[in-house]
């Protein structure tokens, strides 16, 4: 039996889509249960908030699961990541009120839910930076003079457009990756290597 956690959020879809594409049966999934088994099949799905997740896999209670590479860049959590999946892929931005970087010397507030992804994104810019932590609504920072910047997940960039905000610069790729607790690993080899078949099969991860 090999246990897997999903998250819930923008990246469990994504999950769902990968695993059914490797044919997992998932007719009976029910997003509200936070523990289920799939029929006929050696796995149980526990359903997880993304912050949670990590935790539950480095500590062996779910052998792996699915969680954004945004969060584990923000936890540095010590688990492998054998796959990241296509589907569900965003972008870590930093975000103003116009278009310009900031002048060097100046000094910046950055608002932001990953502070310490965030300072290390941006330790070497020629500006002198201040982290404003808020666990949502970053957006609104820059537009309420809470913060200069903010540095956030840009999807589509719908929410920057209805707010009339601009992304100033791409940081970095975000991508749901599936990560492997390192002790289940090397206890169910056989059954983690054959779910990254099935997934590699279905073209449903990829570099």
């Amino acid at each position: 039996m090999i246990r897997l956690a999903l998250p819930k959020g923008r990246n469990l879809e994504p999950a769902l889509v990968a695993l059914r594409a490797a044919d997992l049966p998932l007719d009976s999934f029910e997003p509200r249960r936070l523990r289920q088994s799939l029929p006929g099949e050696r796995v149980e799905l526990l359903l997880l908030k993304d912050w949670d997740l990590p935790l539950y896999v480095e500590h062996g209670i779910a052998d792996g699961g699915f969680v954004g590479s945004d969060v584990l860049e923000e936890l540095g959590t010590d688990l492998l990541v054998p796959a990241r999946l296509r589907d569900g892929r965003s972008r870590f931005s930093l975000i103003g009120r116009d278009s310009r970087m900031p002048a060097p010397g100046d000094q910046i507030r950055v608002a932001t839910k990953y502070p310490r992804f965030t300072q290390r994104l941006l330790a070497h810019r020629p500006w002198g930076i201040e982290i404003v932590r808020l666990s949502g609504s970053v957006e609104l920072a820059p537009l309420l003079d809470l913060a200069e910047l903010a540095v956030d997940i840009v999807q589509t960039g719908q929410t920057l457009r209805d707010h009339d905000l601009h992304e100033v610069e791409i940081l970095a790729p975000v991508a749901p990756c599936l990560v492997v607790n390192r002790a289940s690993f090397q206890r169910l080899r056989t059954e983690v290597n054959e779910l990254i078949d099935r997934l590699e099969r279905a073209e449903a991860v990829g570099p």
